[in-house]
């Protein structure tokens, strides 16, 4: 349902508490929206109010724009009203309106000096009512955290973290960029602990919480291993050893063309490889010109699939028999979450987000960045006891990495700001 602006609805939640005189009166009402306690005098309603702003001007397309419309997505679900606003003529602008319950844009040509962003981003807040704003690009925090000091001091700042921090930020400039932080939200422990070693964000600010996948679609799929094979035109007795993600040089896709190299020249001609993905968007396709050349180098022509992403991401888990990370670094990995609920065993790269998410080798396999040798004795391990540890990760992915667990303690951060006093009032 949408408004008068043409904005989507969702529903949301506030709590207003009415006092009785009596405590034995009870009153009731058939309001689907009302919920009643004969509960001493409190009388406790459920109206619509609990609204966020999510400004995200990336322009790309991948693990940041897609977590940021399930977020949306997710938390309208679960009864908050989500505003977006974004860059005009982007992915993200493109699937946005099916994901927030309203989408702006700062300019359909290009994004505009930071003075009139700060103005548009101030009519939008005012017009929405919006009281907490939500960052997940990192360069998205200078204008919000701009907003923040000279606009409206009260409103609640989160910014969600997709990037490393990478090199040290405790200069001036940064420090009083990040002191306008809220809550700063670390997918994992070694980005908390980067971050306080990186920058002066105060670990009072650090709140842990991975990004969740929808754990139901891995729990049950109309896919078997023979279907999802015809699907994607792949050899039904072949050992496939899969990747899943952009093409792009640090996702590192040639190391894995390296090791089926090896393993063929070993004399171990069954093992083939599966690519899902796409270029990297704005940036060309010469990478996937160089893992085709390598294939036609190596004669792998007959063993390496280059296929497009798939709407239905099992069909990939399902027909393959080793998921491989090959990446020189993660800074989280859904795609591996998504592996380990599968049920598919994993082989990765031992560092950054793929380490602490294979429990530093409980729940995965893990070799050197860029040691094809390292790799190769990793998936010959695997093939070797392929169910050593996936009983274990999938159980963990599906326990930890759920959208419940992550949208239900995101929730106790936004309404754990919303409920605070503004300063004036304090």
């Amino acid at each position: 349902m949408r408004n008068e602006f043409g904005d989507r609805q969702c529903p949301t939640l506030t709590l207003i508490t009415f006092i009785t005189f009596s405590h034995s009166h009870i009153l009731t009402f058939s309001h689907p929206h009302i919920l009643t306690f004969s509960h001493s005098h409190i009388l406790t309603l459920l109206v619509p109010h609990r609204i966020i702003g999510i400004v995200c001007t990336s322009p790309g397309w991948g693990g940041l724009e897609l977590n940021t419309l399930r977020l949306a997505r997710w938390l309208c679900e679960a009864g908050w009203k989500v505003h977006l606003i974004t860059s005009g003529n982007t992915p993200l602008h493109l699937y946005a309106a099916d994901a927030a319950s309203s989408v702006q844009v700062f300019s359909e040509h290009g994004l505009p000096k930071k003075s009139a962003r700060l103005r548009i981003m101030n009519a939008w807040i005012r017009r929405y009512k919006i009281r907490v704003l939500f960052v997940p690009f990192n360069k998205d925090i200078s204008a919000a955290s701009l907003y923040k000091r000279f606009y409206d001091n009260d409103i609640g700042l989160v910014y969600q973290q997709h990037m490393q921090v990478g090199v040290r930020k405790r200069d001036l400039i940064h420090t009083l960029r990040y002191a306008m932080i809220d809550v700063w939200i670390a997918p994992l422990q070694y980005l908390k602990a980067e971050t306080l070693r990186l920058t002066h964000v105060k670990e009072k600010r650090i709140e842990v919480i991975p990004f969740g996948i929808e754990t139901e679609l891995f729990r049950a799929s109309s896919w078997d291993r023979d279907s999802a094979r015809a699907a994607l035109s792949l050899p039904p007795d072949a050992w496939i050893i899969g990747v899943l993600g952009r093409l792009d040089p640090k996702k590192g896709q040639d190391l894995v063309i390296h090791a089926l190299k090896q393993l063929h020249d070993a004399g171990q001609k069954d093992y083939q490889v599966l690519l899902m993905g796409s270029t990297t968007i704005h940036e060309g396709d010469a990478f996937s010109k160089i893992l085709h050349d390598l294939v036609l180098e190596y004669g792998l022509e007959q063993h390496v699939h280059f296929r497009p992403y798939a709407d239905d991401v099992m069909v990939f888990y399902k027909s393959i028999d080793v998921f491989a990370m090959p990446s020189h670094g993660e800074t989280f990995g859904m795609v591996t979450v998504e592996a380990m609920a599968a049920g598919v065993p994993v082989v990765g790269t031992d560092r950054d987000g793929t380490r602490e998410l294979l429990g530093e080798g409980r729940y995965g396999f893990l070799f050197e960045r860029e040691d094809v040798a390292g790799c190769v004795s990793q998936i010959e391990a695997v093939r070797a006891h392929p169910k050593e540890k996936t009983v274990a990760a999938r159980t963990y992915a599906l326990t930890e990495f759920s959208h419940e667990r992550m949208v239900a303690r995101i929730g106790q951060v936004l309404n754990e700001l919303l409920d605070e006093e503004p300063a004036d009032s304090k």
